[in-house]
């Protein structure tokens, strides 16, 4: 414990908010629930506490899906170990994707003889530039359409690698127009969860930290959640670390 305080204390890393804040009219899957904060009680009603209502999505904002939402009888947002949210990023740059294009094998292999082998355990996201659509409310219908996405074989290439999350700055890991999802069930019948509407992936070097915490919904499909990267300081802006956070925090942790 002294040694995680002191890398804190010690300033070695800054911390990237990868969410999007939860507000009325931001951007949510076609068929869901808009998200709504209503007023319950007040200051200006005279009531002693501030206090409100939310409706919303399960994969509300920035939120990871779990097995459950494509796999019949799949795990539970509330049933996934805590362990899945923690640990190694890899952030592999897709900006120059083309509207609907689908990420093929080639640009994961690139990335690894760049920046060296995804490994077992690993979450990987692919920074597509789309959340740069999310807040401009004159923008936001270009963020509903036309995104890019995983490809089937890029998608089972991850489950191959054992990796614990797939996620990007997109509504959906899948390409915008799949019918049959095949990203969606590849990793989510693998047991890997995936992530989607993510923020602030251009702010990533290729390999960092991961910190995210969902809600434990019982039997649910999803959930919103609160996400961190933790960034050597003198990392966050360059391209071609290596990953040194992370063996650092394993180095700490053992002592």
């Amino acid at each position: 414990m002294d040694n995680l305080t002191a890398l804190f204390k010690e300033g070695r890393f800054r911390l990237i908010d990868l969410t999007h804040p939860m507000k009325e009219g931001m951007p949510v899957w076609p068929t869901h629930p808009a998200f709504c904060q209503e007023v319950i009680e007040s200051y200006d009603n005279g009531d002693l506490a501030c206090n409100h209502s939310l409706c919303l999505s399960e994969h509300s904002g920035t939120h990871f899906d779990a097995p459950l939402h494509f796999i019949k009888g799949g795990q539970s947002i509330a049933e996934i170990s805590l362990d899945q949210f923690f640990g190694r990023l890899a952030t592999i740059d897709a900006q120059d994707c083309a509207p609907c294009e689908a990420v093929t094998i080639d640009r994961i292999l690139e990335f690894e003889d760049r920046y060296g082998p995804i490994e077992a355990g690993d979450a990987v996201f692919f920074h597509f530039g789309w959340d740069r659509y999310w807040n401009d409310a004159s923008q936001q219908d270009c963020f509903l359409k036309d995104w890019p996405g995983l490809s089937q074989a890029a998608s089972e290439l991850l489950q191959e690698r054992s990796v614990r999350v797939v996620g990007s700055d997109c509504l959906s890991i899948d390409c915008y127009g799949s019918s049959n999802f095949p990203a969606h069930n590849i990793l989510l019948g693998g047991n890997i969860l995936v992530g989607e509407n993510f923020a602030n992936l251009g702010q990533l070097p290729p390999y960092c930290f991961l910190v995210a915490l969902p809600l434990p919904i019982v039997g649910g499909s999803g959930s919103p959640a609160r996400a961190v990267a933790l960034v050597e300081s003198n990392m966050a802006s360059d391209r071609g670390a290596s990953g040194a956070l992370h063996a650092e925090m394993n180095t700490r942790g053992k002592a």
